[in-house]
């Protein structure tokens, strides 16, 4: 015989479980700061640049797409073979943005790299290792984004 209210108590443990990871889930995306908006602006900038050189030379160009699944992340693809993906988060009080280069023959990930968020120079959101006086070491806006746009290029990230 079944204990449906022993099933009800474990389904209802079950329902308060998953909404408190949920909750938790939410407190560790970032909302679009201040310093993300300046890489992507830079980052569009350095687009441009390097499309100047590779339309010179006959190569395949960058481009940036728009997908409404990816309104925090900047989807950027090299011809038809090379995807990066550049996001924004906030992991262990610091926030980062994470850029992931995804390429032939299978798409599959190529190279990743993390780089935390100079606050001293633009983030206006304060977090706490910034409150408890621990400036995090990290890149302006324009470091960030001559690193991602030469490292497609490259073929990954260093």
């Amino acid at each position: 015989m079944v204990n449906y209210a022993k099933l009800a108590d474990k389904a209802r443990m079950i329902q308060i479980a998953d909404k408190l990871e949920a909750e938790r889930h939410k407190q560790l995306r970032a909302d679009p700061c201040v310093f993300f908006e300046k890489v992507k602006a830079h980052i569009g900038e350095e687009m441009n640049k390097a499309n100047v050189e590779l339309r010179k030379r006959g190569a395949a160009t960058l481009d940036r797409n728009y997908l409404p699944a990816f309104t925090e992340e900047i989807l950027l693809t090299y011809g038809t073979d090379s995807l990066c993906r550049v996001g924004l988060g906030i992991i262990g009080g610091g926030c980062r943005v994470t850029a992931i280069i995804s390429g032939p023959p299978n798409g599959f990930e190529i190279s990743r790299k993390e780089y935390l968020c100079n606050q001293d120079k633009a983030c206006q959101e304060v977090l706490p290792a910034v409150e408890e006086g621990m400036l995090p070491e990290g890149l302006c806006p324009e470091e960030i984004a001559v690193d991602i746009i030469s490292g497609i290029l490259r073929g990954g990230l260093d």
